[in-house]
């Protein structure tokens, strides 16, 4: 049920302008809150902490290196999208199609490093990842918020079991008003 939902979201997607530029996030120093270390506050992100970096591990092992989101506009809840292989910039309907995209379709804005649930999906555009199939939905999912800013990112810890893999990693996100809905 979670995979339809989320082919006729996609299809909505494109249907947004893309935003401006997001803005930059400057911390000082490696012990700045939200880098990472257990028991830090939300808030900014620095080094490792700004990387994409999902492992997906299926019938191919592929790194998906690139992350945005959108705010849904009924719930405030986060739609976050991470890419192998997309174009520069928020996603727009001209945008290449990516290799691969992980889609985050309902994650509560995070208030705390607390874990979160929301639905998971994998898309493999490229057919080398996924047996038969264009997507599969995670049985399992956590996501540990590492820091947030409303508006401008989120860097979340996941980890999601599919029926064929598993997507572990981190992923910073910047905000795309493209994908607001």
């Amino acid at each position: 049920m979670r995979f339809i939902v989320l082919v006729i979201h996609l299809g909505l997607l494109g249907l947004g302008a893309c935003g401006s530029s997001p803005a930059s996030v400057d911390a000082s120093g490696d012990d700045a809150p939200g880098d990472g270390t257990p028991g830090d506050p939300l808030g900014t992100c620095t080094g490792q902490c700004k990387t994409t970096a999902l492992t997906a591990a299926f019938k191919a092992t592929r790194t998906l290196d690139s992350a945005y989101f959108g705010v849904t506009s009924q719930d405030g809840s986060l739609h976050i999208e991470a890419y192998k292989r997309s174009g520069t910039g928020c996603p727009t309907m001209s945008s290449p199609t990516p290799d691969y995209t992980l889609v985050i379709s309902s994650m509560a804005a995070p208030t705390s490093n607390a874990p979160l649930m929301s639905p998971i999906n994998i898309l493999d555009f490229k057919g080398d990842l996924l047996t038969n199939a264009l997507g599969l939905a995670a049985t399992m999912e956590t996501l540990t918020p590492v820091a947030y800013s409303a508006g401008n990112f989120v860097a979340v810890d996941v980890s999601a079991v599919f029926s064929q893999g598993t997507v572990m990693g981190h992923l910073y996100a910047t905000h795309c008003a493209s994908l607001d809905g």
